[in-house]
């Protein structure tokens, strides 16, 4: 697909009208894939986004969430997109358009990251660190200042470090997840809110295989591939600004087989069956580039 000029309107996949994203799922109790475990971020991130009645479906990788939607082994996937301190996920980028599915919605988590560990450690006497790497990523000033010796090792997942560090019954190993994490393994908080700024949030969007068509959209994902010449983004990029729509992301990634050559993730502020975006969609298409709509959704709320 890419490198082609393919211009892509909704008409082109399978639509499902909705209104606001509650009005979309379906009354029966619907399979939820995320990467992780019970009292995991993508947990608690999937139960915001769509309530308690809902069937999870834990996968050891992000790559597991994406297969289990595409081999109806699950309806929805919720997943990790980025990190306020961290950064974009790269890898669930490049799945998302490997895989053509949609974004129906979003979410922006308050992540308070724990130091936990058995009842009888002590912070002194720690020598291993365990979680998942961005997780670890998120708290490098409070284990460089509290625990400069002790190694970091990385998991798959947070719930999962804690589950082993009941298993393994070791003083001197701890682990950093949620608080739910500790209170499901029955573990303690050493210390809790040991992230590096308080203002610590992810980012989790809602897939599925069905286009939605919602009426309370307001912001859309794409991905965007301009001519290999000078100016080509900077005239793109005009386009949106001419028709008064903000860009709220904005990231580069290569284009695999073509050496030097890069496509862009954009977030719009506008609803892509708008008027003003079909417009720019054409503009951009008369352009020569190429535009893929990843999901047009209500704008997530910080919780």
């Amino acid at each position: 697909m890419l490198g082609e000029s393919v211009y892509y309107t909704l008409e082109q996949r399978k639509i499902l009208v909705t209104g606001p994203l509650c009005d979309s799922l379906d009354a029966m109790r619907i399979r939820v894939a995320i990467q992780g475990q019970q009292a995991s971020f993508h947990d608690i991130a999937a139960h915001h986004l769509l309530g308690a009645d809902i069937e999870l479906v834990y996968c050891d990788t992000f790559d597991a969430t994406f297969a289990a939607l595409a081999k109806d082994k699950a309806d929805k996937v919720v997943v990790a997109l980025e990190n306020s301190l961290y950064g974009s996920i790269n890898q669930t980028y490049d799945l998302l358009l490997k895989h053509s599915f949609w974004i129906s919605g979003e979410l922006y988590l308050h992540v308070n990251q724990c130091l936990i560990g058995l009842p009888d450690t002590h912070l002194p006497d720690i020598k291993e660190v365990h979680s998942q790497i961005m997780a670890l990523a998120q708290c490098e000033a409070f284990l460089d200042k509290q625990l400069p010796y002790a190694k970091r090792i990385e998991q798959h997942d947070t719930t999962a470090s804690v589950q082993a560090i009941k298993t393994w019954n070791d003083p001197q190993k701890v682990a950093i997840a949620s608080a739910e994490a500790a209170k499901l393994h029955g573990l303690k908080i050493l210390a809790a809110e040991i992230e590096d700024h308080k203002h610590n949030y992810t980012r989790f969007v809602l897939l599925g295989k069905e286009t939605v068509v919602n009426s309370a959209a307001n912001k859309t994902s794409l991905v965007l591939t301009t001519d290999h010449k000078p100016g080509a983004l900077y005239h793109a990029l005009g386009i949106f600004a001419k028709g008064n729509m903000n860009l709220t992301k904005l990231q580069s990634r290569p284009i695999m087989g073509k050496a030097w050559h890069y496509m862009f993730y954009l977030d719009v502020d506008a609803a892509a069956e708008s008027p003003e975006f079909k417009i720019v969609l054409e503009k951009l298409h008369n352009q020569g580039c190429e535009v893929t709509i990843l999901g047009s959704y209500e704008a997530g709320r910080q919780t």
